[in-house]
């Protein structure tokens, strides 16, 4: 029989596991949401590359660092110098973005976020998670989160690109 204490403790474990499910169901919902938009708004070019980034992109993080591969993402998402949102590299920047901007369904409270960080303002400016790296109120440890959270995210937008859009020939 368990004591009070053994059942607070496996009650704190069992939640902990839902929180990490919800959140990994989260992930999974909104990663599939912007590859269905990639299916339903790009041309046949656009899905292609798409599918390519999503694939390498926890790779260029984890080689490059996440700064300069979302700088990668930005530069690559220009024309002749201004921001083309159609571009492939900027629909996966713009999906970042909004995945950790974005408020969490997961609670009820009002002010709760996917990722959550004490300068939000950064990160809500314009720039979005570019911004909010070089800001100066980002921590190291901020951006190690940042970046754990980016790649976890980017698992899901690799599976998800793999099933909806066609290889590259």
């Amino acid at each position: 029989m368990m004591d009070e204490r053994q059942q607070t403790r496996r009650q704190n474990i069992d939640e902990r596991q839902t929180r990490r499910q919800n959140i990994e169901q989260e992930r999974a919902r909104i990663a599939w949401e912007h590859v269905r938009e990639i299916v339903a708004t790009s041309d046949a070019t656009t899905k292609k590359e798409y599918r390519s980034i999503a694939r390498g992109l926890n790779s260029m993080i984890q080689i490059n660092g996440l700064g300069p591969t979302l700088g990668f993402l930005k530069a690559k998402g220009t024309v002749k110098g201004r921001k083309d949102p159609n571009k492939a590299h900027s629909r996966l920047l713009n999906h970042i973005n909004l995945w950790m901007s974005g408020p969490s369904q997961e609670s009820n409270q009002k002010e709760h976020y996917h990722f959550a960080t004490s300068n939000r303002e950064a990160l809500n400016a314009e720039g979005g998670l570019l911004n909010w790296i070089t800001d100066p109120g980002t921590s190291s440890a901020d951006y190690r989160r940042a970046t754990t959270e980016v790649l976890a995210f980017g698992n899901w937008l690799r599976r998800f690109a793999e099933a909806e859009l066609e290889e590259e020939s």
